[in-house]
């Protein structure tokens, strides 16, 4: 059996620590990234909704004025 100084143990287990510490931070740097990547994506598509949306609500506007027959005085002459 091979004795490890106490010491040796704790640098070790420090180092270990740290290791998982950076290994964690990482992973909350990808979520987020990841997160945000998606947050914009969403909101690309959302606009681009929005303006079709709006594209087809003009159209429809516009067929409606154009099959709405107002009657004025100059009709009945």
């Amino acid at each position: 059996m091979r004795w490890v100084k106490k010491e040796a143990v704790e640098k070790q287990l420090g180092e270990i620590l740290e290791l998982m510490q950076q290994i964690e931070d990482k992973m909350d740097r990808v979520i987020d990234d990841l997160i945000n990547e998606q947050c914009e994506s969403e909101k690309a598509q959302i606009a681009e909704l929005k303006a079709q949306l709006e594209t087809v609500e003009q159209q429809l506007d516009d067929e409606g004025e154009e099959k709405m027959f107002v009657p004025s005085k100059l009709h009945f002459v």
